[in-house]
């Protein structure tokens, strides 16, 4: 079953490529869905090395620190919710990472090789980033469009907490 959803992802990501208009948001949502259970259903262990992975957009689009260097450049202002990211982080002792696009996601995840990654995107880039990266465990959040794509976008804080939680109850 795994295999076959793993070619599955590969024939869908080369669609999003290839076909002139986007696959739909409930095909990708379902895609990411799937994904999402059979990450967790093969986790045989608790992982000790959990990459956060946020798309550059969650921050506010107007503020002036770089948190693709550090995270912990933000100034925690509340604008948007790296703020809450960071406590999130601390708490359940994550390793943060804010990325630009697909290739430098790619990038810290080959860097840090984590023994799982939860990746905050929008579908096309969690799917099309989960293909990226075949060898590696995600679990994709999609993150919330609340005006324009790619700019001020937004994450449910608890659905982050709820895999976390499931992660560490193995």
């Amino acid at each position: 079953m795994d295999k076959l959803y793993k070619n599955l992802l590969s024939i869908i990501s080369l669609l999003i490529h290839v076909l002139p208009s986007k696959p739909s948001l409930k095909l990708l949502k379902f895609i990411i869905g799937k994904n999402n259970n059979v990450v967790l259903k093969n986790l045989k262990t608790k992982p000790t090395k959990i990459l956060l992975l946020l798309p550059k957009c969650l921050q506010y689009f107007n503020c002036n620190k770089n948190i693709i260097d550090s995270a912990d450049n933000c100034q925690q202002c509340g604008r948007c919710k790296i703020k809450d990211v960071l406590q999130i982080g601390k708490k359940y002792n994550l390793i943060l990472k804010v990325a630009t696009g697909r290739q430098l996601a790619k990038m810290y995840i080959e860097q840090i090789n984590p023994d799982l990654v939860i990746a905050v995107a929008c579908e096309p880039e969690l799917v099309l980033g989960i293909k990226n990266v075949k060898n590696y465990k995600v679990v994709a959040i999609p993150n919330i469009i609340i005006d324009k794509p790619c700019i001020n976008t937004d994450v449910e804080i608890k659905e982050i907490e709820r895999f976390l939680n499931i992660i560490a109850n193995k």
